[in-house]
């Protein structure tokens, strides 16, 4: 029986989180009943040596620029027609619009959406958004959202009636090695903490600056009674440099580390005790997810436990400075309820694994 054609239509081959997921969802898709290739819109790139390496095909389109995008949906559909394709998949605003109005008649579109695009400043963006209101006319078979709460919202942006839901993948097998490879003196050792230190872990993208302030208000607060405490923020964003001089202003400089990159993540992740995620995204973060896969306790943290977005998850909500200060002093102080929550966690990021992501899409292609 012949494998059904699967492209995935990207952006460009850069590598990052979102070619880290196809990279792992197509090996996956390569042993089943789909014959996957790659085309993108732009140039080469580390994630395009790594699909070679895994004898994935790839079609490179080498468009850029404000002419690129006008040139880039006819060049598509010859090629796509010239190469059979059935099912196409995107992952990016910008690839899912091109796809949407490239793909052949026979063929079913899937675009994921993990966020809306901001609106058009640039001239190459107005013709973008100029592209996607001509796309909003042809109606796909599916959008996929990346979170429950994130449905609405897309079918709000792409004027669709319905989405299905598909999280973000990792492959937990590989990065619970690494953890696990890591003594905990080790890891300590290497982010400088000493015997009677109690790191903990904060996901941020800096974008409210009320809740980074709060952040780390509450980490003042826990550290007045636990002078031990250590805190490593990840992320960034355009409140950072905010949130660095609030942190100088609470006298913090020795007890707050912010790291930019998510560098040696096996030594952060096996040294802290508790993950706090504290961003304006409604879903969990890739970072919170590798923490949750690592057996640590994640704290959801919202200012209001009536918000819709976070019903549901298997996490501790935190709320005002004060009580975020108390409650990580109380599981600090609680073994057993760590346990148990980092137990929960780790089965609650089984179904982030590449294994049930694959699955999943595969079904929704099948259908």
């Amino acid at each position: 029986m012949a494998r059904r054609r699967l492209f995935y239509v990207l952006d460009s081959l850069e590598e990052n989180e979102v070619g880290d997921q196809v990279a792992n969802l197509l090996s996956r898709l390569s042993r089943s009943r789909f014959e996957p290739r790659v085309v993108s819109l732009g140039g080469d790139g580390a994630l395009g040596r790594r699909l070679r390496d895994m004898k994935i095909t790839v079609h490179r389109m080498e468009l850029s620029g404000v002419i690129g995008a006008l040139l880039v949906v006819p060049r598509l559909r010859r090629a796509l027609a010239g190469l059979h394709a059935e099912i196409l998949q995107t992952f990016q605003p910008w690839s899912g619009t091109v796809a949407q109005l490239a793909a052949p008649r026979s063929a079913s579109v899937f675009r994921w959406v993990q966020g809306v695009p901001p609106p058009p400043t640039t001239l190459e963006e107005r013709v973008q958004a100029w592209v996607e209101r001509r796309a909003s006319l042809q109606r796909p078979r599916r959008f996929v959202a990346s979170d429950v709460s994130a449905v609405q919202r897309v079918c709000d942006q792409y004027r669709v009636d319905h989405a299905d839901v598909v999280p973000q993948c990792l492959d937990l097998g590989p990065l619970r090695r690494q953890v696990n490879a890591v003594s905990v003196r080790d890891a300590r050792v290497r982010l400088g903490l000493d015997e009677g230190h109690r790191a903990l872990v904060a996901v941020s993208d800096f974008r409210d600056r009320s809740q980074t302030a709060q952040l780390l208000e509450g980490f003042a607060t826990a550290r007045r009674e636990h002078e031990g405490l250590r805190l490593f923020v990840v992320g960034r964003g355009p409140e950072e440099g905010a949130a660095r001089g609030h942190a100088e202003e609470l006298h913090l400089e020795d007890s707050v580390i912010f790291l930019r990159e998510r560098q040696d993540r096996a030594t952060l992740l096996r040294a802290a005790e508790l993950v706090v995620e504290a961003a304006s995204w409604p879903g969990w973060s890739r970072p919170s997810v590798e923490a949750m896969a690592a057996e640590l306790p994640v704290l959801r943290w919202v200012q209001n436990e009536d918000d819709p977005f976070v019903q549901g998850y298997a996490a501790r909500i935190t709320g005002p400075a004060d009580r975020f200060a108390r409650d990580v002093l109380e599981l600090l102080e609680d073994p057993p309820q760590r346990g148990r929550l980092a137990r929960r966690a780790l089965a609650d990021a089984q179904a982030y694994d590449v294994a049930a992501v694959a699955e999943r899409w595969a079904e929704l292609y099948g259908d």
